[in-house]
C-alpha cells in the first residue's frame, strides 16, 4: 500500500533587520500553514515573503515541538553543531504567567429546559414568564410556540431548535438542564458549560477534540464538566498565548500555574490534583505529549478523617423530619449507604423487597452493584410510595423528573439545625456514617467496601480511623491516677 511521505519543514540562521532569526522554509503544505497562521509570534516579511522567528535561547526546541507532530523536521541546514532540541519539559515559553481566573458574567437569571413528550414525540419546554421584549421574538419564532395545557413553550428536540433557543435566551439567561433531560451533542453541552463566562478577544474555548475524547472513553458528564473546567482555566490563564503555544508548554509552566493559583485563591490540595490530573489528560491523549507526573510539583493532601453523625445525632434528625417523602430519601441514604445521586436516580424497580436489596444502577466509574435494605426503610418506602405514587423515578421533582440534589440538603441543613447538632455536613456525612457504624458492629471491612462500591480496600479503611469499636476498650493512663 502506497503511503504519502511527511511534509518537510526546514530551519535557516539567517539575519534580518540587524537581527538573529530562523527563516521557516518548506513546501505548501495545508497543516503547516494552518499551523503558521496560528501562531502570532511566528512574523511575515513582505519583503522576502519568507516567515521567521527571531532567535533566543529556545526557539529551535519551541519551533520543533510545534512541527514535529504533522511534519518532518530539518535541523540539519543550521550552522551549528548540536540541533539544540529542547525536551517539551524544560521549555519556558509561559513564564510570563498572569493568573487571571476567568470573570463570570453578571447574570443572576436563570431558566431550565425540561423533557416534554407530546403524541409521542419529545419535546423540550420551558417553564418561565418572560418580559415582554424576549416573549415578542418567541411569539415570532416558528420553531417554539407556548402550550396552553401544559402552560410551558415547547419546541421540538433537535439541535437546531437548542441552538436557536440558545442564541435567544443566552444574553439575558444562565440556561440549565432538568435532571432528566438528556443532551449528549458535545457542542450543545460545551455552550452550556462555558455560557457562564465573558467571553472577550482573550477567551479559548476548551479543544472539542478533549471533549470528545472523554465522551468516548465514557467518562461520566459530571467528571467531563469537572476535567473541563479544569482545562478551560488553565489555557485561559495564559491570556495572550494562541492554543498552539499552550500546547507547547510543560512541567515548568504548569507547575507555576498550580503556584500561582494556591497564591491567589488558595485552592484545596484536591482541586489541584484534579487539575494536574486533567491537564496531564490533554497533553498525553490529545497531543501525544507524555508528561512525567511525578516531576509535576503537587501539594500533599491534608488527611482528614471524615465527618461522621453518632446513631443517636440520626435519630434526632430523623426526628426532625416530617415529611413522608423527605424522610425516605434521607433515610435511605443513611440505612444504604448511599451517594445523593445514587439515591436520586433510583426508579422504583431497584428497591427488591423480596431479597432486601437496593439495586445501584451505574454507580461512581458507571458501575453497578448492590447494597442492603433496611427493614425501617422498606416500611418508610412503601408509605412514601402509596401517598406520592411515583412513576418513573423512586424520588420525583415537581415535572416528574428526578428530585434535586438542592432540595434534598436544604431539607437535610433545616433538620440538622432543628436537632440542634453542632457538626455541619451535607448527605455524604451520611454515607460516612452508614460505614463507620457497621464497622463499629462488627461488619467485615471487604464487606463494607462492597456496599459502598469502592475499587480499593484503602479507601474503605479510612474508617477505621474514626469507628470507636476498638477505641472504647482502651483506657487512657488518666484514670489511673489517684488524685
Amino acid at each position: 500500500m502506497y503511503r504519502m511521505k511527511r511534509p518537510m519543514i526546514f530551519f535557516n540562521r539567517i539575519e534580518l533587520n540587524g537581527r538573529n532569526c530562523i527563516k521557516l522554509f518548506y513546501w505548501y503544505d495545508e497543516k503547516i500553514v494552518n499551523r503558521i497562521k496560528q501562531n502570532d509570534w511566528i512574523e511575515y516579511d513582505t519583503s522576502q515573503r519568507i516567515y521567521y522567528v527571531q532567535e533566543g535561547k529556545n526557539t529551535i526546541g519551541l519551533l520543533s515541538e510545534l512541527f514535529s507532530d504533522i511534519a518532518e523536521v530539518r535541523l540539519d541546514h543550521l550552522d551549528y553543531k548540536s540541533a539544540e532540541r529542547l525536551p517539551v519539559n524544560s521549555q519556558s515559553l509561559g513564564q510570563e504567567l498572569d493568573a487571571k481566573i476567568l470573570r463570570k458574567r453578571n447574570i443572576k437569571l436563570s431558566t431550565t429546559l425540561l423533557p416534554v413528550e407530546i403524541g409521542n414525540e419529545n419535546y423540550i419546554g420551558i417553564r418561565q414568564y418572560f418580559p415582554k421584549d424576549i416573549y415578542r421574538r418567541l411569539f415570532h419564532e416558528d420553531y417554539i410556540s407556548w402550550h396552553n395545557k401544559l402552560k410551558l413553550w415547547v419546541f421540538q428536540s433537535t439541535k437546531e431548535n437548542l441552538h436557536k433557543t440558545f442564541n435567544l435566551l443566552s444574553d439575558r439567561y444562565i440556561i440549565k438542564l432538568n435532571g432528566s433531560l438528556k443532551i449528549k451533542d458535545l457542542e450543545i453541552r460545551q455552550l452550556l458549560m462555558e455560557q457562564i463566562y465573558v467571553k472577550d478577544s482573550y477567551f479559548k474555548s476548551c479543544p472539542k477534540a478533549y471533549l470528545e475524547y472523554l465522551n468516548l472513553h465514557n467518562y461520566s458528564w459530571s467528571t467531563i464538566g469537572t476535567y473541563h473546567n479544569m482545562l478551560l482555566r488553565y489555557i485561559n490563564t495564559f491570556r495572550d498565548k494562541t492554543i498552539s503555544q499552550i500546547n507547547t508548554f510543560g512541567i515548568n509552566e504548569i507547575d507555576d500555574y498550580h503556584r500561582k493559583i494556591i497564591q491567589e485563591k488558595g485552592v484545596s490540595p484536591s482541586t489541584i490534583n484534579q487539575s494536574v490530573n486533567a491537564i496531564k489528560l490533554y497533553y498525553k491523549k490529545i497531543l501525544g505529549i507524555e508528561i512525567d507526573t511525578k516531576e509535576i510539583e503537587r501539594p500533599k493532601s491534608d488527611r482528614k478523617l471524615p465527618q461522621v453523625y453518632s446513631k443517636n445525632e440520626i435519630q434526632k434528625i430523623m426526628h426532625c423530619i416530617n415529611n413522608d417523602k423527605h424522610r425516605a430519601v434521607i433515610f435511605l441514604i443513611y440505612s444504604a449507604g448511599l451517594r445523593i445521586s445514587e439515591a436520586l436516580n433510583l426508579q422504583t424497580e431497584d428497591i427488591l423487597y423480596d431479597r432486601k436489596l437496593i439495586q445501584v444502577r451505574s454507580g461512581k466509574g458507571k458501575k453497578d452493584r448492590l447494597t442492603i435494605l433496611s427493614e425501617k426503610a422498606a416500611v418508610i418506602l412503601k408509605r412514601y410510595i402509596t401517598q406520592y405514587a411515583p412513576v418513573l423515578y423512586l424520588f420525583e421533582g415537581q415535572y416528574g423528573d428526578r428530585y434535586s440534589t438542592t432540595s434534598i440538603r436544604k431539607v437535610l441543613d433545616k433538620a440538622i439545625a432543628s436537632a440542634r447538632i453542632p457538626k455541619k455536613g451535607g448527605p455524604h456525612v451520611l454515607r460516612h456514617s452508614f460505614a463507620t457504624h457497621l464497622l463499629e458492629n462488627g461488619v467485615d471491612l471487604r464487606y463494607i467496601q462492597t456496599l459502598l462500591g469502592h475499587n480499593s480496600s484503602k479507601t474503605t479503611e479510612i474508617y477505621t480511623h474514626v469507628s470507636t469499636r476498638d477505641l472504647s476498650k482502651i483506657q487512657s493512663p488518666g484514670d489511673f491516677l489517684d488524685f
